[in-house]
């Protein structure tokens, strides 16, 4: 496979400019950059006026759940009210036994309410139903459902972090954090069949975005199953059209991890490193705040780490020694601190072996100021997903209070203080955001609809081509991959040409613009027609 590809917006992404070039594609790698002038033999794909930019890269997704929802078996719920939604899992088609439904918030319902067994019983009596919350950190479960898994307040087991709610004793049917993942995966189970089907009409579908690469991470930290499934991906790697660099769950017990690590290093299909969660989300006051929560469930309440601090010192010291980048789920600003911190020790005990490795802290929302500069480790990508700005964005000063909602997501101060920023989606807390929208959101601070009016922290817009290089070169770097990200020679051929060049355009000329085709390994993987 040898050939070139002409253009006059050539966005290499080792700057923020675009260059006029051709790409010399062979044998599925960039082979030279040559001016735009020169003559050459052989094919050639002349864009035009079309950019050509490195194919996108979604830092954060949770493949194997995507798919199951791509596959159109498990459906969306949620509403501002308990009876709305429990209205809505009424609707939800029987599959495979069970109503399967993603998406409520217990936050929409109002503070410190949580549904029960009880309400979504209402919907039925008769099927096991499971309602997965948007932020993927909780299951509800009506009563046949409990009954199916055979859940009493007497066999919750011990050794899993999270907490099944509890009301007089007796099971209320909602299960937060690992504990939730851990029966979620259980449910999950009725897919099985359908697996491989799902998963390679999804990498279609985020070929069609543009997408190239993907972080898996893992669902949680401590329970047994944290829905990544390297055999799975490697059933269908011979057909596979995206590349996936997963991160399985890091644990004291380091054998497995270590056999994957040794196993999957494939260029389609590799285990970038390990994850862990120091704390959870805002809506359920499961994320570690430095200060009270503004509507406290008890005196005093900061939310928590899932592992104690020591423990996460203890892990995040571990992965580095043992040469694995290491991915934490922060949302409050303690936890950030305490990460950052954590980070900085371990690379000066254990700095990595090879410049390709990095370690990421992911989400940062509630962010304290004075915390900023530590953001700009060397070994070190502060992993963002601009949709999550708008995810609720009216309920923020009730959950963390005004000041520090006025300092969320802060990304623009981010860049300012040297980190390197990667865009991702957190798929399937969001659906189907298109790379395009993720940039919208983190130039504009708006919903495509541009609300709201004024913009959310206008003072956090950034421009479009940082925008692009984090959802590019900033992203591969997360998944500690330095041959994907850029179309710097050597590097391998994923590339999209796009409808047009939005980089100096107003922030509506993003959502404007259009994959035309996108090339993975150099052959093309996507074409609009």
């Amino acid at each position: 496979m040898h050939y070139f590809v002409k253009s006059k917006h050539l966005f290499i992404g080792d700057s923020k400019e675009t260059i006029e070039g051709i790409l010399e594609i062979k044998d599925g790698k960039i082979a030279a950059i040559l001016p735009y002038h020169e003559e050459v033999e052989g094919e050639i794909i002349d864009t035009g006026n079309q950019m050509v930019t490195p194919g996108f890269i979604d830092a954060h997704v949770h493949l194997y759940l995507s798919s199951l929802i791509h596959l159109g078996k498990m459906k969306a719920v949620g509403a501002t009210s308990i009876e709305e939604v429990v209205a809505q899992a009424k609707e939800i088609p029987v599959y495979n036994g069970w109503k399967i439904g993603i998406g409520w918030y217990a936050s929409d319902f109002g503070q410190q309410v949580l549904p029960t067994k009880e309400d979504l019983d209402k919907a039925s009596n008769e099927v096991p139903i499971c309602l997965i919350a948007g932020d993927a950190h909780t299951i509800w479960l009506n009563t046949k459902a409990l009954e199916e898994l055979r859940l009493t307040s007497e066999n919750i087991p011990s050794e899993i972090g999270g907490e099944a709610v509890k009301k007089d004793g007796e099971l209320t049917g909602v299960f937060l954090e690992a504990i939730a993942i851990y029966y979620l995966s259980k449910v999950l189970a009725i897919y099985e069949a359908e697996s491989k089907v799902a998963l390679l009409d999804y990498m279609k579908h985020l070929n069609a975005m543009g997408i190239t690469a993907v972080g898996d991470v893992a669902l949680t930290g401590e329970s047994p199953d944290d829905i990544v499934y390297p055999k799975l991906y490697s059933s269908v790697e011979d057909d596979a059209t995206v590349r996936v660099s997963f991160f399985p769950a890091m644990r004291e017990e380091v054998g497995e991890n270590r056999r994957l690590y040794q196993t999957y290093q494939s260029p389609m299909l590799q285990m970038g490193g390990v994850k862990q969660f120091y704390d959870g989300v805002t809506s359920s006051h499961t994320a570690y705040l430095k200060e009270p929560y503004p509507m406290p469930f008890f005196e005093g309440d900061v939310g928590g780490p899932l592992l104690t601090e020591e423990k996460m010192e203890r892990l995040t010291l571990l992965a580095n020694q043992e040469g694995w980048p290491m991915r934490i789920h922060t949302v409050g600003d303690r936890a950030v601190e305490l990460t950052l911190l954590n980070f900085k020790q371990a690379q000066e005990k254990y700095p990595f072996d090879a410049p390709y490795k990095f370690n990421t802290i992911e989400h940062l929302e509630v962010m304290d100021p004075k915390d900023l500069p530590l953001t700009a480790q060397k070994s070190l990508i502060v992993s963002v997903q601009p949709s999550h700005l708008l995810v609720g964005y009216e309920t923020l000063d009730e959950e963390v209070g005004e000041t520090r909602a006025k300092q969320m997501f802060p990304f623009k101060s981010f860049i300012q203080h040297g980190a390197t920023l990667a865009f991702g989606t957190d798929t399937p807390v969001v659906l189907n955001v298109t790379p395009f929208e993720t940039m919208y959101f983190a130039v504009a601070r708006q919903t495509v609809e541009g609300l709201p009016e004024p913009a959310l922290m206008p003072e956090q817009r950034i421009s479009a081509k940082e925008a692009l290089i984090a959802h590019t070169n900033g992203a591969a770097k997360s998944l500690s991959r330095l041959d994907i990200g850029t179309l710097e020679v050597g590097n391998f051929a994923d590339f999209v040409i796009l409808s047009k060049n939005f980089l100096d355009g107003s922030p509506e000329e993003i959502l404007k613009t259009t994959v035309v085709a996108t090339y993975i390994n150099g052959k093309k993987v996507f074409e609009r027609h």
